[in-house]
């Protein structure tokens, strides 16, 4: 379970982090800012009253530092798991 948790944290860490530094990225790096994004958002989904509407869909948009910060997170991850967080 602390290991689940441990990876959790770093991935929400890798996420936030490179998506700041992706945004702000400047000219000599401006390519860690390039981004793709996905899309699904089926029109049969939505679910739509006089109070409320409440569609269901997916929207995924990642940039390079993020995909970074994520393989530099794996690699920290299984150096640093079994040091901090003696196992079975």
């Amino acid at each position: 379970m602390k290991r689940t948790l441990y990876m959790l944290l770093l991935i929400v860490a890798a996420l936030v982090l490179g998506g700041l530094i992706g945004d702000h990225a400047g000219y000599p790096v401006a390519w860690l800012g390039y981004s793709k994004s996905f899309e699904f958002m089926p029109d049969s989904f939505i679910i739509d009253t006089d109070v409320l509407r409440l569609a269901f869909g997916i929207y995924v948009q990642a940039n390079v530092c993020q995909v970074l910060f994520l393989l530099l997170v794996m690699f920290v991850y299984y150096k640093t798991a079994p040091k901090l967080i003696p196992g079975k």
